[in-house]
């Protein structure tokens, strides 16, 4: 009963404070009014958030949004680095998944099947699956990240928020720009141009693209070979017809390309430390792989570097992927629009590493006599999907509504292979686990509001959702005796093959208020849904009655109070929130009787809440002196949540009963939610004598520690750190020449992205943030 008062004040104490700041900023206001106009912004950011433009202050959602000229100066390349540009986001990476936060919501499922909380978007076309989201960020006009429960703007469900990459579109008058990078210390080579213009007369296209050629992070130190190198190939090509004044057909084509060995797990430390050196034999079977002798006689071992590898083998890192979509849009009136948003995508990705994380050759089981077995792991991933979406848009002086249908045709097909040799499949001791997730998702959704005065408007919205979603399972375990062998033939029964359909609605309440120009204050009430779905092979089935694989939907609850201001010199948003989310989908594993000893399991495991406060500002006293900044508070627990920890040796013992060992995770940190986030980048722009401007910038983005296990353990975890930006950017007459002098990482800290009980090799791993990088960009423009 104590624990749920202090947890209670601590709600109380963090939404009196938003409260107050809401108070206090409208007599900010009013003296930013009262100031000169002379260091008001020129460059006003618009966004389509809210599927209509709207000046960024304007929008009563929480939307952040990243300009292409903030993501050029700061040198942005890829997903992961939007978490040191925008509050309350972070980003994870493991088995070649994005794994995207936001407000302590994300995904924590490592193998295919489970959607991403925070959805990816392409001018408004989704990207499904959490490993295309890796794609590389080029050509873009900004990007909008959108905190809280989406499901009545955007044609996919996210419980946690969206991203919205938008892209430059072709212009009438010819325009474009090359830039070239070279960095180092490992050499780094990014080019990128892009043009566009008038083709015909109603015809105009562009032309993207973007080439990264960079040496390797680390080393394998057994080959010798980088790992963490780059080897990417990103294309866009855009073409617009105007038939007429009121209808607009946009053709995009995109393709990205990666062929390099990066991604990979890395040794963090062994599981069950001490297990070789205590007075108990029997634990000796729980020391990691590389802490064994070979059957050589030669001793495993990890690297000596945690950015290097010791392993057998090299990663490897082949993916591609391509996407064709059609944006059709009709102006019917001066008040409404039709659009019809039709997106194909392909994505193919090959993805193998040394699961063992060392240089062991392979061990003999006595379930495989001579046989050797170990832990590489090889993971093809190939999906297919098909969206289609219509949209209507309704504008007039007091009603604004969007109305939307929405259908998404997934096929995803994976197999996770772990063994000695997986490549050529010649090991007869291995695990697989393969299979097919087919999905079919219907929605609509509508979200209107309503002027009742120049002061007031209210706002309401829902989404109606059905998903069906079929597995087919072939999975299987190698053994001595026989070979290789499917569960359906070793167990007499068919696999899995499945499905199973669910059905929500996802209602949206709010109210704006603008007390004055210049200041919005608003409040708003969702409800977010997150499909059930089954992990693709994770789950053997060992009898006809077992319970189908699937888990129920993911569903949150969301609460939000905030404040927008535009003044003369400083704009301000705050943003105080509650959420809470209910059956949260978590892969957990657990160990079995038979080799290899575990198996992962999706499970609705979880309840947590969340709430905290976001601050959001830019000021800018003078025409030469900008600072943007953000602060974010995060505090995001488990209410109920009871589970076995793999790293809790106990389960390993001869008849060890894991019921008897769960534990009680309430009060447990979410995943990858840091209780403080702030981002600082101050700019000073110096006119040059000839003309031209030299600006001086950095960016400081401070995480505290969060974990990346639900179990709070701090070998799985990343400690609070600091990591600070810098770059000097010279600006020619005319604005067509630049020279950006720039550096990341400035004090090379070591930053986990990701982390991973691996059961197979008894060891834990990580992925890693980049190290600290250097280079010079040029840059022209026309």
């Amino acid at each position: 009963m104590s624990q749920i008062t202090r947890s209670s004040v601590r709600r109380a104490a963090v939404l009196s404070v938003s409260v107050l700041a809401l108070a206090a900023l409208p007599s900010v206001a009013m003296a930013q009014t009262a100031a000169a106009d002379t260091a008001k912004d020129d460059g006003e950011i618009v966004v389509t958030a809210q599927k209509r433009e709207q000046s960024l202050s304007d929008v009563s959602v929480s939307v952040s949004a990243v300009t292409a000229d903030k993501l050029a100066s700061t040198n942005t390349a890829g997903i992961e680095a939007l978490q040191n540009l925008v509050p309350s986001i972070s980003f994870g990476n493991d088995f070649n998944f994005a794994k995207l936060f936001i407000r302590g919501i994300g995904l924590s499922s490592s193998l295919p099947g489970v959607d991403p909380s925070v959805a990816l978007y392409v001018d408004g076309a989704v990207v499904s699956l959490a490993q295309a989201q890796l794609g590389s960020l080029f050509d873009l006009e900004r990007v909008e990240v959108l905190r809280g429960p989406q499901g009545t703007l955007y044609g996919r469900n996210a419980t946690g928020g969206a991203v919205n990459l938008i892209t430059a579109k072709p212009t009438e008058e010819t325009r474009g720009y090359a830039r070239l990078t070279v960095g180092g210390p490992q050499l780094n080579l990014i080019g990128e141009a892009a043009i566009g213009g008038k083709i015909a007369e109603g015809v105009l296209g562009r032309f993207a693209v973007r080439a990264i050629r960079r040496d390797g992070y680390g080393i394998n130190e057994v080959t010798g070979n980088d790992i963490d190198n780059a080897r990417q190939l990103s294309m866009r090509a855009h073409l617009e017809f105007k038939p007429t004044e009121t209808v607009d057909i946009l053709l995009t084509g995109e393709y990205h390309r990666e062929d390099d060995r990066a991604l990979a797990i890395k040794f963090r430390e062994v599981s069950f430390p001490g297990v070789l050196t205590d007075a108990n034999p029997a634990n000796d079977g729980l020391s990691a792989l590389g802490q064994r002798t070979n059957l050589d006689g030669s001793q495993a071992r990890f690297s000596t570097n945690p950015r290097n590898l010791a392993t057998n083998f090299d990663p490897i890192n082949n993916r591609t992927q391509y996407a064709f979509t059609g944006a059709i849009t009709v102006e019917a009136s001066d008040a409404v629009t039709l659009k019809s948003l039709t997106s194909y995508r392909k994505f193919d990705a090959i993805f193998f590493q040394d699961f063992d994380m060392s240089t062991y050759l392979g061990y003999a089981l006595a379930q495989t006599g001579p046989i050797r077995s170990s832990a590489n792991h090889w993971q093809p991933v190939f999906e297919n999907q098909f969206s289609q979406e219509l949209q209507g848009n309704v504008d007039t002086d007091r009603f604004h509504g969007v109305f939307g249908l929405f259908y998404l045709d997934e096929r995803i097909n994976a197999e996770n292979h772990i063994g000695l040799d997986v490549l050529t499949n010649t090991d007869p001791f291995r695990i697989q686990f393969d299979g097919s997730l087919y999905v079919k998702t219907w929605a609509a959704y509508a979200n209107v509001s309503y002027e009742l005065s120049d002061q007031f408007t209210i706002k309401a919205g829902g989404r109606y959702s059905w998903e069906k979603r079929r597995l087919v399972n072939n999975t299987g375990i190698g053994d001595g005796p026989t070979g290789f062998l499917l569960d359906s033939v070793r167990l007499g029964i068919p696999m899995w093959d499945v499905a199973k359909s669910w059905r929500d609605f996802s209602p949206s309440l709010g109210l704006e208020y603008r007390p004055t120009d210049g200041v919005l204050i608003y409040a708003n009430w969702s409800r977010g849904f997150k499909s059930g779905t089954a992990e693709i092979g994770s789950t053997r089935r060992t009898s006809l009655t077992q319970p189908l694989p699937f888990v129920d939907p993911e569903k949150v609850e969301a609460y939000e109070i905030g404040l927008k201001f535009n003044g003369a010199t400083f704009d301000a948003n705050v943003a105080a929130f509650f959420q809470t989310l209910k059956n949260g989908q978590f892969s957990l594993t657990r160990p079995i009787p038979a080799p290899p000893f575990f198996t992962s399991t999706l499970t609705n495991a979880a309840r947590s809440e969340a709430y905290g406060v976001e601050v959001e500002m830019r000021w800018r006293p003078t025409q030469a002196f900008t600072l943007d900044g953000s602060v974010a508070y995060l505090h995001s627990t488990f209410t109920n949540f009871r589970a076995s920890d793999p790293l809790d040796a106990r389960l390993f013992a001869p008849g060890a009963d894991p019921n008897a060992l769960l534990k009680d995770l309430s009060g447990n940190s979410t995943r990858m939610s840091p209780r403080w986030s702030v981002n600082l980048n101050p700019s000073y722009r110096i006119e040059a004598g000839n003309g031209g401007s030299v600006t001086l910038a950095s960016n400081f983005a401070y995480r505290s520690k969060q974990y990346h296990t639900e179990f709070n353990d701090d070998r799985l975890a990343q400690e609070g750190y600091i990591q600070l930006d810098a770059n000097i950017l010279y600006t020619h007459p005319g604005d067509r020449f630049t020279a950006n002098l720039w550096v990341k990482n400035l004090t090379n800290e070591l930053v986990y992205a990701g982390s991973f009980s691996i059961s197979t090799s008894r060891a834990i791993g990580g992925t890693l943030m980049p190290p600290r990088t250097y280079g010079v960009t040029l840059g022209y423009k026309f």
